[in-house]
């Protein structure tokens, strides 16, 4: 219980530095002014009620000083609201900004791939993108709170003044944060529960509206299924959700209920006192003021309470991904990633099972990627070959064995810092919309932009045709929804990513998954024998080229070639050796030749 309660006050505590830290001259300054505000409040209903018992009691001068209060009171409490209103608008909008960068980030970097794939891990990433408005919203809440509590306090003291008695209406205010905690757990257990319907809800939402599946969607009819389908998982979030927020309800209201008969015990407790002479008149206006406040307080003090207890638990869950990040991104001392192989990279007995499935994608595979070589790895679809291409990249740790790199283990080193020397061209490559130098000069940020880095990289690729093709060059906008925009052909969309993936001049890893399957035989061809050339430039530094193909008169250029079947090993060599076997391979390249004769 201590436990919880300490990990979720640092998870709030994490969540509300985001919102200050997007502006915190603003953060300050709302802060003051709602404690102002808080206590400007309370003591502007005293001083109507000191100027009803100077009138009632002849005072002249006690009713006109309270009078003068009163109006400097209620001028201050207007320029405050105004100012206050203004500030509230400010950090909002800094801290949403704030946060959006901030879950970018956390989502982003990560070296792993678990939060995009894995199924518990999605869901936890599904609660915080539908949580992600508190975070600009935690600065507002928690100076609520306390604009809340001040007003409680000071409009207690004030009543006490009365009668001790009416100490009980601030003491309520506990009573309303305790149901409204319990309130929001339900809410919160609720959206925790459903976290992987609403993701299929979404991802039919996604399907029915982007442009890639919408060809299908008319040919196949299809539109009005998914549709249905929407709707059906939309029923199950929101019949779902429903129930617990009906029974957040309830316990919503029993806290009305409860501040209901505070306030109405407190008013005929004070006429009671009133009629015995025990109280003023100005006691009875200013109890049936500050109670009005008080429980109006005492309701935003468990809304916020409520609110602010969300909000520790998305603090919870956005630390989880930080631990993840940090857990994956490599040793607090890393080793020294050497500047060139003389070995290569080596696999000994590493098995790999992605969560849930039914057996190992990789079961104990020992390999050997000798420095300066091409090494082909071809099989069956799910054979285990772009899951060993993510081992070797860091997207994931093996089950069992290890990798090394020279002798060292692939874990020992940092993730970024191993990623830095790896250049990568991915069947599944984004397409990014920017300026064709942006989408290829990502490759390699710490380079920069220029124009001669960006065509020598595609030089390298063995595609810069496709600069050439466009309208302004590397200046050209890409993506045909853009007004300025200029849609491209799937091969043109994979030359840039291949040009990408050559950025980088000094590799010591080069990895091609895929990367020319909307490319014709021809054009592959050619570009492969680009990139015979650029290895045997990347030799001298030990570069080791992993090449991923279903095309075997590509995969006969590379220098080792690697039969993966069923997640093992079944044949190795080089083409004519395998070829001479007669395997697998053998057998596979036949059959694929013949197709072309």
């Amino acid at each position: 219980m201590i436990e919880n309660l300490k990990s979720g006050w640092r998870g709030y505590w994490n969540s509300l530095v985001i919102g200050y830290r997007a502006n915190p001259k603003s953060v300050i300054a709302q802060f003051i002014l709602g404690c102002l505000q808080a206590v400007l409040m309370p003591l502007a209903v005293y001083a109507v009620k000191l100027m009803i018992d100077g009138v009632q009691n002849g005072d002249q001068r006690t009713a006109i000083g309270a009078a003068v209060a009163l109006g400097v009171g209620v001028a201050l409490i207007w320029a405050v609201v105004f100012a206050y209103v203004k500030l509230v608008f400010a950090v909002i909008f800094h801290a949403n900004r704030t946060a959006d960068r901030t879950l970018m980030a956390l989502m982003g970097n990560p070296p792993g791939l678990d939060h995009h794939e894995r199924g518990d891990f999605l869901d936890r990433v599904q609660h915080i993108r539908e949580d992600r408005w508190l975070l600009g919203m935690g600065v507002n809440m928690t100076a609520q709170w306390l604009r809340a509590v001040i007003t409680i306090v000071v409009g207690g003291f004030l009543l006490v003044q009365v009668h001790p008695l009416l100490m009980v209406f601030p003491v309520l205010s506990l009573g309303a944060m305790m149901i409204a905690h319990r309130a929001s757990s339900i809410e919160d257990d609720a959206i925790k529960e459903t976290s992987e319907a609403e993701r299929k809800r979404r991802h039919l939402f996604e399907v029915a509206t982007a442009a890639p599946s919408g060809k299908e969607l008319r040919v196949f009819g299809s539109a009005a299924a998914i549709g249905r389908l929407h709707h059906e998982r939309g029923r199950e979030v929101v019949d779902a959700r429903n129930r617990e927020q009906w029974r957040a309800a309830r316990a919503v209201t029993a806290e009305g209920v409860l501040s209901a008969i505070g306030m109405a015990s407190g008013i005929g407790f004070v006429l009671y006192l009133a009629l015995r002479g025990q109280a003023t008149a100005g006691d009875v206006i200013l109890l049936v003021g500050l109670i009005g406040m008080v429980a109006g307080q005492a309701g935003a003090l468990a809304f916020n309470t409520a609110m602010m207890v969300r909000l520790g638990r998305l603090g919870q869950r956005i630390e989880w991904l930080r631990r993840y990040a940090t857990a994956t991104s490599g040793p607090a001392e890393p080793a020294e990633i050497p500047e060139r192989l003389q070995v290569g990279i080596a696999l000994d007995d590493v098995s790999f099972a992605y969560p849930d499935a039914e057996g190992p994608s990789l079961d104990g595979v020992s390999l050997a990627l000798p420095a300066g070589k091409v090494v082909a790895l071809v099989g069956e679809n799910g054979a285990g070959k772009t899951t060993l291409v993510k081992l070797l990249s860091g997207f994931y740790q093996p089950t069992s064995g290890t990798i090394t790199v020279d002798g060292t283990d692939l874990t020992g080193f940092s993730t970024d810092a191993w990623r830095r020397r790896i250049g990568a061209t991915f069947q599944d490559h984004a397409q990014f919309e920017f300026t064709a130098r942006e989408t290829i000069g990502v490759g390699d940020l710490e380079g920069g932009f220029e124009d001669e880095r960006v065509r020598a990289a595609m030089a390298r690729a063995g595609a810069d045709d496709v600069i050439d093709d466009l309208p302004s060059g590397l200046d050209t906008r890409l993506g045909g929804r853009w007004d300025d925009g200029t849609d491209l052909s799937g091969g043109q969309w994979q030359k840039l990513a291949i040009g990408r993936g050559r950025m980088r001049t000094d590799p010591l890893l080069v990895v091609f998954d895929e990367p020319t399957a909307a490319l014709d035989p021809q054009t592959e061809h050619a570009l492969f024998e680009q990139f015979a050339e650029e290895v045997k430039a990347g030799r001298q530094r030990g570069t080791v080229t992993v090449l991923v193909s279903h095309r075997f008169s590509t995969v006969s250029m590379a220098d080792l070639i690697v039969v993966l079947e069923n997640g093992t090993i079944a044949e190795a060599g080089t083409h004519d050796e395998l070829m001479e076997r007669g395997g697998a391979y053998a057998e596979l390249y036949e059959l694929q030749s013949s197709a072309y004769r």
